[in-house]
């Protein structure tokens, strides 16, 4: 939008110089064939040299001047609007080079800002093919198939696609440090375990701190698993099973 308002803004000026040249060679052109002129005859209003208030309204003449040089910035040039003297026709080149210029410009900013917008769509299919590649090569059936691509949408959603743990590699362990304890701070401070603990054994267990995303209705942890995490809810929550049934619900902090 602001690309647009340059562009009618730029075209406005030039209009008003494409006028200029025309008023100001006028009445010292021996044979009328300026654009002022010509536009006179087009639409009934011929200029009366005795008379001031002969010729085109103000409406007229602005409406066609912006007319030309949109037509000439844009390098439509339909010829209705033409420039006859030399000054007319050494402006009309400076026009049509500004308007490849900007031509260029704009254009070339519209595709930038069209492709950052779809960037993250363009990266999601491009994972999602991949998993899917993986799961046709090696004949993942399909109740397994359904939990990897609900588990990548599921992921996708949270993270955008971004590695936290690639992007934190890129800083130095101190700044690590401080991004992981931001990261964590909600559940650093909401869950009990940690009530007491100094800002320094934070900072160094926010550092170890790995997340997990689990899709509604996939399992976590198997009875009979031997684990190898201890595991805190940040967000959403889980249910305890035995025997297929119900025992507990756990939520945030737990």
């Amino acid at each position: 939008m602001l690309l647009m308002c340059i562009f009618a803004l730029i075209a406005h000026w030039l209009a008003c110089i494409w006028y200029a040249i025309g008023n100001v060679e006028k009445p010292y052109l021996e044979h009328k064939i300026g654009w002022l002129d010509n536009l006179g005859v087009s639409i009934g209003k011929r200029y009366n040299y005795s008379d001031p208030s002969s010729g085109p309204s103000i409406k007229d003449k602005y409406v066609t001047a912006l007319y030309f040089t949109f037509s000439s910035l844009t390098s439509v040039g339909f010829g209705n609007v033409s420039p006859n003297t030399n000054s007319e026709k050494i402006f009309s080149i400076c026009v049509m080079l500004i308007g490849s210029l900007m031509y260029a410009s704009i254009f070339g900013n519209v595709s930038a800002i069209i492709q950052r917008l779809y960037s993250g769509t363009a990266r999601y299919h491009t994972q999602m093919l991949r998993v899917r590649e993986f799961i046709r090569f090696h004949q993942i059936p399909n109740p397994l198939k359904q939990r990897l691509e609900e588990y990548f949408q599921h992921s996708w959603t949270y993270t955008n696609g971004i590695d936290m743990n690639t992007v934190l590699k890129g800083f130095p362990e101190c700044l690590q440090a401080d991004i992981c304890l931001h990261l964590n701070q909600d559940l650093l401070e909401s869950c009990k375990a940690f009530h007491g603990a100094t800002k320094g054994c934070l900072r160094a267990l926010a550092m170890r701190f790995q997340t997990t995303h689990a899709p509604p209705g996939d399992t976590l942890v198997h009875s009979g698993d031997v684990l190898t995490a201890l595991y805190f809810l940040s967000r959403g929550s889980i249910e305890i099973l035995k025997d297929d049934i119900v025992v507990a619900i756990l939520g945030k902090c737990s």
